[in-house]
């Protein structure tokens, strides 16, 4: 038996997970999945085709320096926002608050508050932001957010920021579905399970093993802390992981990053956000996902909009390759491959009806 086969998971029930990540190192441990005797639910349904012209998904790329009419465009140009209302009056922002640094770490409160406003305009009576930190034993959950107050912050729309608990089990519904082969079953966040409306909001930035962190990888901030860790671990390789911790710098070959690239696609599986936003203002270049290993670069002054992760992913690709040397499109294949397959979305843009406009 290979050493692929042996380690692979094939039901979260089965092993434990590794758990950890402490001040620049990784201290790992046997952490059991309680509630493991539960029966997994049917993964999380969404509704393709939201957003399409003449049968092609509709992908929204706005320039301009002013946020505001840039997000009017943008959701003028997909066609509205009233499609979700099919769904339900609900909404959940998915933003990516992973470390306590400030935007393009992490996602951009004031935007998120514009975003969740225009769905309050479009008759949506319940509007969340949220996300489930993953470093909460570095960074916790509460500072990760708390960098811009926003478990306390006020505001005219209503709109409640909280964060979830990516160590706590019960925080977490199973999952399964017969099409995912790096894991057969998936816990993913309650909160993200049982909302009608998901928006996905990630970042455009680089991330060490993943390469790139945009639509698709956005969604591991959903999916249960050990799992997510075990895909890190399984991609990268303790050894390297630990030296990365330490030393903010890369390492050696990866482990297995076949496995991880899997995961990455699966995860997106189980969450199928109804639309994706990506703020690209600014990107984080060369290297990530934290400021201090990559460098921003200003003045990108772009925002992404659409249905299509897959499309989404491989749009924000090209943005990276023109203003990072370093990056190619080719480094992600793999989990675009894997997520065209789980039926998640294309990679041909020719396939898009992609608007490119100004504000």
């Amino acid at each position: 038996m290979s050493v692929q086969d042996e380690d692979k998971i094939k039901g979260v029930c089965r092993r434990d997970f590794l758990k950890g990540m402490a001040a620049g190192a990784i201290a790992l441990s046997s952490l059991p999945l309680s509630g493991c005797s539960q029966e997994a639910k049917p993964s999380r349904s969404s509704a393709p085709g939201l957003f399409t012209q003449e049968g092609n998904p509709v992908l929204v790329v706005v320039e301009g320096n002013n946020p505001k009419k840039m997000l009017e465009k943008a959701i003028d140009a997909i066609g509205g926002l009233k499609p979700l209302l099919t769904r339900g009056k609900k909404a959940l922002l998915k933003g990516n608050f992973v470390f306590a640094q400030p935007f393009p770490i992490t996602t951009d409160p004031q935007i998120a508050l514009l975003f969740s406003k225009a769905l309050k305009d479009t008759d949506f009576e319940d509007v969340s932001v949220f996300d489930a930190p993953g470093t909460y034993l570095i960074d916790s959950k509460e500072k990760s957010f708390d960098m811009n107050n926003l478990l306390e912050q006020k505001n005219p729309y209503g709109i409640r920021f909280f964060a979830g608990d990516a160590g706590e089990r019960s925080e977490f519904i199973m999952t399964k579905n017969l099409n995912w082969q790096a894991y057969a079953e998936i816990a993913v966040h309650r909160n993200i399970y049982t909302s009608p409306v998901i928006i996905n909001m990630p970042c455009l930035k680089r991330h060490h093993t993943s390469y790139l962190t945009c639509a698709l990888k956005n969604n591991f901030g959903a999916v249960y802390g050990p799992q997510r860790w075990d895909a890190h671990i399984r991609g990268e390789g303790l050894k390297k992981m630990t030296r990365l911790k330490a030393e903010n710098r890369q390492g050696d070959k990866f482990r297995n990053i076949n496995y991880f690239m899997q995961a990455i696609a699966e995860f997106a599986d189980a969450v199928r956000p109804e639309l994706t936003f990506v703020d690209a203002r600014s990107i984080l270049i060369r290297g990530g996902p934290t400021a201090g290993i990559g460098k921003i670069r200003t003045g990108v002054n772009l925002f992404i909009l659409g249905q299509d992760m897959v499309a989404v992913d491989a749009y924000c690709s090209k943005v990276m390759e023109k203003h990072d040397d370093t990056y190619s499109t080719e480094m992600i294949l793999p989990y675009l491959t894997a997520a065209e397959k789980l039926g998640l979305g294309t990679m041909d843009l020719s396939k898009v009806k992609v608007m490119e406009l100004s504000a």
